[in-house]
Formats: C-alpha cells, structure tokens, sequence
C-alpha cells in the first residue's frame, strides 16, 4: 500500500506559485490571440468604408478644417500651455539618507505653477537664509489653487488665514497628513479662521453663493445695495490686524513665502507686512481685484524701494523674490 505523503509548506507554496505564472501566461496567450483576432476582423469589415477610391481616411482627417485650426492653435501656444498644466507639474519627492531612497511623485496644484516656478529658485539659489514657513492668506480649502499646500507636503510649516469656516474645515482636512508625520515636532501647520485688515474685533464679510468656489471679501457699501440680485450672503467674522497676527503667531522676520489673496484688501495686508519690517523670500500677490485701489506699477515701484524685484506675473499673480538678504 503506497503511503500518502503531504508537500511541505516551501514546497506547496513553489507549486502554487507555478500553477499561477502557469495561469497567467496561458491566460495572456489567448487574450493575444483574441486581440489579433479581433483587429483582423475589424480591418477586414471596416477597412473597405473607410478606404473608398484608393484614398486613405487618415488623410481626409488630417485636411479636415477643424483639424487643421486645432494643429493652428497647438501651434500657437496651445501645445506649450497643455505641458505647463500637465505634465509639467509632475514631479519627484525623493527621501532617503545613506538608505535606498524613496521615490514617490507630487503634483503642483498651485493655479498657474507658481509653487514649482518658486521652488526651482530656491534650489537654484547657493543660500536660503529664510525660515522654511509658507504664510497663506485666502487659503481657502487649502488644496485646490493652493499656493501653500506644496510647500507643507515637502515639510514646511505652515500658517493657513481662511474666515469661512467650511472652507477652513476642509483646509484643515486637507494637510493633517503631511503635518509632522514621524511626530519628530519639526513643522507645524495652523489654520486660522480669521480675515486680516486694519481692525481687530468682528467684522461683516460678503461669501459668494457659488458652493464651489466659495470666495469672499470684507463687505463694502456696494455689497449691502447690488445693483441686481445679491450673490451671496453677509455674514460675520473674526478680524484681526497683521500686527496681531505675526505677534500671535511669532512671525519670523525672514521666512520662505507669503501668499496674499484677499479680494480687495490685498494691498493693505501687503504694505502693512513689509511697512512692519517683514521680509518674505518671496511673495505671491494676486492683484486682480486690487488694480482699483493700486495700479501695478505703484505696487511695483513700492516693493522694488522695498527690495524686492518683480519675478514674473503667473496667472493673477504677481510674484515678487527679495534681493537685499545674503
């Protein structure tokens, strides 16, 4: 009587193993096969419509007007501006010291590259005497159009200003993972819910209706008597002044960036950072709603006597880099 013998852990496991690739490449063959098959069915059918007097359909595709306008305005800059807002915020996070290094891909979700534009200077440069501190003002959810969340990702600190609370909410959602995550208490990421002008104390704030956007500014008389119906609701807020806030907050007088999107009050929180002595590396200042108060020439001219020079305008931004510190 022969005697039942049972495989060994390894070598059920080996068998296994075997059976699957076994499976696996039976399972590619046919699904070739398959493949091929069907190509050849589909050239045959289809290919005598498609190929009527000798005349080859991709050729007709090619001369058709339409084509040749979206070839037209490719040509134009519309190619350059698909590899700016695609692959072009693609990039790599390497980390690792004397161990295999880790590889792993972000993507730059700042609304016109500002976050990459910035960074590549700064690892041009030979020195960055700046605190690695991202100070976002009109940070919204913290995500979309983000000029901080990269920044916080890479391991900077991080003040996010935003008064709607459903926004600062979801900013606060947003960036907890990427905040001291081996707990070694080396970056700390706060989101305030306040708006920053001139005065301290509670303050009416005009939130647009649009759920998506969600943006805002500190109501002016032109919001309490639309000339149509009112896009949004007044609604109030805790205010506090730039003074209060970088005392609050210990402020360096020298960190990496400040981002500025306040709608309408831009210019004043501007001014009032670098009239207290604050002297960001660089600052991103969306001007858009700003023009009425301070034309970009003035606001230029004010920060170069500040000791700044006007990098390049990105979007609504302007982005400014300081000269002056060594």
């Amino acid at each position: 009587m022969r005697k039942l013998s049972f495989l060994s852990p390894t070598q059920s496991l080996k068998w296994i193993c075997l059976f699957i690739l076994a499976f696996l490449v039976l399972e590619l063959l046919l699904f070739n096969c398959f493949i091929f098959y069907a190509l050849g069915v589909l050239q045959r059918t289809v290919g005598p419509l498609l190929n009527i007097g000798d005349v080859d359909w991709t050729e007709d595709l090619k001369q058709a007007p339409w084509v040749r306008r979206m070839v037209y305005r490719g040509k134009a800059g519309g190619f350059v501006s698909l590899m700016q807002d695609t692959v072009e915020r693609l990039y790599m996070i390497e980390e690792g010291g004397s161990e295999k290094k880790l590889r792993t891909f972000g993507v730059d979700v700042s609304h016109s590259g500002e976050f990459l534009y910035i960074y590549r200077h700064i690892l041009a440069r030979r020195n960055f005497p700046y605190a690695r501190l991202v100070i976002d003002i009109g940070a919204n959810d913290g995500l979309l159009s983000s000029n901080s969340f990269n920044f916080i990702q890479i391991g900077w600190s991080g003040l996010l200003v935003e008064p709607q609370a459903s926004q600062a909410e979801m900013a606060a959602k947003n960036v907890v993972r990427y905040v001291n995550p081996y707990r070694e208490n080396n970056q700390t990421v706060k989101v305030i819910k306040n708006v920053i002008s001139k005065r301290s104390g509670i303050v009416p704030f005009m939130r647009r209706s649009d759920i998506a956007d969600m943006e805002g500014h500190i109501a002016a008389e032109e919001d309490y008597y639309p000339d149509g119906q009112m896009d949004g609701e007044i609604i109030q807020v805790p205010s506090i002044t730039v003074r209060q806030f970088t005392a609050k907050y210990n402020v360096p007088k020298y960190f990496g960036v400040l981002s500025i999107d306040a709608e309408g009050t831009g210019n004043q929180i501007l001014h009032s950072f670098i009239d207290l002595g604050f002297r960001p590396g660089y600052i991103i200042y969306e001007d858009l709603h700003e023009r009425a108060f301070e034309l970009p020439v003035v606001t230029e001219k004010y920060m170069n006597d500040s000791g700044y020079v006007l990098m390049s305008r990105r979007g609504w931004n302007l982005i400014f880099c300081h000269r002056t510190r060594k």
